[in-house]
């Protein structure tokens, strides 16, 4: 998990560097559509953080935690300061996708959660079959062998 924060970090001090071009060399939409594209993924590599922390798939240590809400946080101050150099029609469209994308990212990570369920189920439902078939066969053999 420090790996992934790491790695969220780390792009976001990129994506800070990326703003900070974008503003003094004027906008091109090649570096815009690259920042855009990095804030999409440090937000999505926060939810899943968040999303296996929930899941109880890994508890966060303080320090994961803190590193984590100072990504948040960090997110928060890139999206203020790439909306200042943007148009805002150019804004609007940028967040409807990226809400798209981010709501798509967790229809994934639900669909993986509920197969990985299904997977559990399914054997376990084999486990019972066979230990019931088991325990049939030793009561018919019970049966034949004491001659009821």
């Amino acid at each position: 998990m420090i790996a992934e924060i790491t790695m969220v970090v780390g792009a976001l001090k990129t994506l800070n560097a990326g703003i900070k071009t974008v503003k003094e060399s004027g906008s091109h939409l090649s570096d815009i559509a690259g920042i855009f594209s990095t804030l999409t993924e440090s937000k999505a590599a926060v939810e899943t953080i968040e999303q296996a922390a929930k899941a109880g798939d890994h508890l966060l240590t303080q320090k994961e935690a803190l590193e984590l809400a100072w990504a948040k946080n960090a997110i928060r101050e890139e999206e203020k300061a790439l909306k200042k150099i943007t148009p805002r029609e150019v804004w609007r469209d940028m967040l409807a996708i990226q809400h798209r994308s981010l709501m798509d990212h967790k229809d994934k990570l639900e669909k993986e959660r509920l197969a990985k369920l299904r997977l559990q189920s399914k054997h376990e439902d084999i486990i019972k079959n066979i230990c019931g078939g088991l325990l049939l066969l030793a009561a018919f053999a019970a049966a034949y062998y004491y001659g009821f």
